[in-house]
């Protein structure tokens, strides 16, 4: 039996439950690990090593799996940096003193309410003057202490004005608050990582390259040239570069880190050898024409079929549809709990709310605006009462944020974000529809196998690497629509909620062709590559 390694450097605090790639790492890791023919090692930096067991929690792989090296103590100034971004300002303990202090404090208010009740109310002139000679003590002792306060206020004013008005203090006031805000962002914090990086990747190819009985290694993405450096046999997949294909509207998300990572990902290309990506299109339009890389060179293993009926299908009463709807119908409104709070998500109780679900993460490529633009003329011109689920942040995303504001969209447009498993297939399956209106992907989007493996309908893009796989002239022409036109795209998802069930019937037939692809044909696939190279090198 061989054994190979898989390299994964992914940044910290990154969470891969939430990421495509992730998911399709999970299809892949479950079946991996109980290969008979071929044993994995993973490889990774430091700080992987904890979102990795949380990884394997929420995919359900134990995590004594794999065997995991590289270094095991994270960089000190990252600690630090960690200790930042998860602080919160914590509740005062309420002790017996601090009881204590507001007994006393409310005592205090209400004798001074009485004795301004009694001090307005009196007859007795001597009364009067008894409190004024009670209160002479005080009031000396706070005049001082209001002038002080009073001039003080009116200096820093001053001062504060002057300053906000310099351009030094704007410039760097701005900075501060910009890195205390999205330091991933800021170039600064950008290059201190690369040097971070660039030292745990020397300490993790030392871990590597004396495992002389690791044959080759396999990196699911081209985002880390350290992976060039291994000195055995090497496979790295290419997803896609949507850097390239949307590079102003990632400029706008992650400005100098993403000009950085672009960079990363050509130098991997440039000093590869073996590759692998998830579609035709990807192989021959951005490897072979844009990067000149050899055709031989280029292996193509595609998806396999992202199955989600197991994860909720209740099977034991007398009525398993039944069944299985209410418990997806407890999933989903857990899901609105967390996403909204009790109270908002309560509006749902019923279960019976109508919408059409997009799941994706927000970014660039994803083309939201437009899906947000096909669904407000669905709502408001075509009067549809469908809300629309999304399952990106909106405070990543402050141009979705807005438009949803703007249009007035708050309580018909859901974002659910950080979904279980068992809840993004709730969702899918509780969906009259769902959608992925994406400009730009690597593979067949999971949207469609996803959707139909819980028997909800789903409307496309039509990009290349999705007309691969659906290959029907006809059925393109019922699921497909052109996703830089949002008048095409409400047309279409009109057309399929009219038409619910004749869409269904037509694409579960493409359905069953595709579920038979299973994930494990996708990883005895990727042994027979790196069985190929590993012996050319011997």
């Amino acid at each position: 039996m061989k054994t190979y390694g898989i390299y994964l450097a992914y940044p910290p605090e990154l969470d891969l439950r939430a990421e495509g790639l992730g998911r399709y790492l999970a299809e892949f890791l479950k079946e991996a690990k109980d290969c008979s023919d071929a044993k994995f090692v993973i490889a990774c930096p430091s700080w992987m090593r904890k979102s990795l067991r949380h990884f394997f929690e929420a995919v359900g792989i134990s995590p004594a799996a794999f065997e995991i090296i590289g270094p095991e103590d994270e960089p000190t100034l990252l600690k630090a940096y960690q200790f930042y971004r998860g602080y919160k300002p914590r509740t005062r303990c309420r002790s017996r003193i601090f009881q204590l202090l507001r007994f006393v404090k409310g005592q205090f208010k209400r004798c001074l309410a009485r004795i301004e009740v009694l001090l307005v109310t009196t007859r007795s002139d001597l009364l009067l003057v008894s409190l004024a000679l009670l209160a002479l003590p005080f009031a000396l002792m706070a005049l001082p202490a209001l002038a002080l306060a009073s001039s003080s206020s009116a200096v820093w004013t001053g001062l504060s004005g002057r300053l906000r008005r310099t351009h030094l203090f704007r410039r760097y006031s701005e900075g501060i608050l910009n890195t205390s805000m999205k330091p991933e962002a800021n170039s600064t914090i950008a290059r201190l990582y690369s040097f971070m990086e660039d030292a745990e990747a020397k300490l993790l190819l030392e871990h590597i390259n004396c495992r002389k009985d690791i044959s080759a290694w396999y990196s699911p993405t081209c985002f880390w040239p350290h992976f060039n450096q291994i000195e055995a046999p090497r496979l790295s997949c290419v997803p896609d570069i949507l850097l390239a294909d949307s590079p102003v509207g990632f400029s706008c998300v992650g400005g100098d880190r993403f000009l950085q990572t672009y960079g990363s990902i050509e130098a991997t290309i440039e000093g590869g050898d073996h590759f692998v990506t998830y579609s035709e299109h990807i192989k021959y339009r951005t490897l072979v024409e844009r990067y000149r890389v050899s055709p031989e060179s280029i292996e193509v293993v595609s998806h396999g079929a992202n199955r989600l009926d197991g994860l909720i299908t209740v099977s034991g009463f007398p009525d398993n549809e039944a069944s299985t709807r209410a418990f997806c119908v407890s999933l989903f409104q857990g899901a609105l709990c967390k996403a909204m709070g009790e109270q908002p998500a309560s509006h749902f109780d019923s279960g019976d709310v109508k919408f059409i679900f997009y799941a994706s993460q927000f970014r660039p490529n994803k083309n939201v605006i437009t899906l947000l633009r096909a669904y407000e003329y669905l709502l408001k011109r075509r009067y549809f009462g469908h809300k629309l689920v999304l399952t990106g942040n909106p405070n990543s995303a402050p141009e979705i944020a807005q438009f949803i504001h703007d249009h007035n969209l708050q309580n018909d447009v859901l974002c659910l974000h950080r979904l279980s498993a068992q809840e993004l297939a709730a969702c899918y399956r509780l969906a009259d529809l769902a959608a992925n209106p994406s400009l730009s992907e690597g593979g067949c989007p999971f949207t469609l196998t996803e959707a139909l493996s819980v028997g909800t309908p789903v409307v496309m893009a039509r990009i290349a690497v999705t007309r691969e796989v659906v290959t029907d002239a006809e059925l393109q022409g019922l699921m497909l629509f052109d996703p830089y036109d949002w008048e095409d795209m409400a047309a279409r998802m009109e057309w399929a909620l009219q038409n619910r069930d004749e869409l269904l019937g037509r694409q579960l037939k493409l359905y069953d062709r595709l579920a038979e692809r299973s994930w494990r044909t996708v990883v005895h696939e990727y042994i027979a590559i790196l069985n190929r190279i590993s012996s050319r090198s011997t």
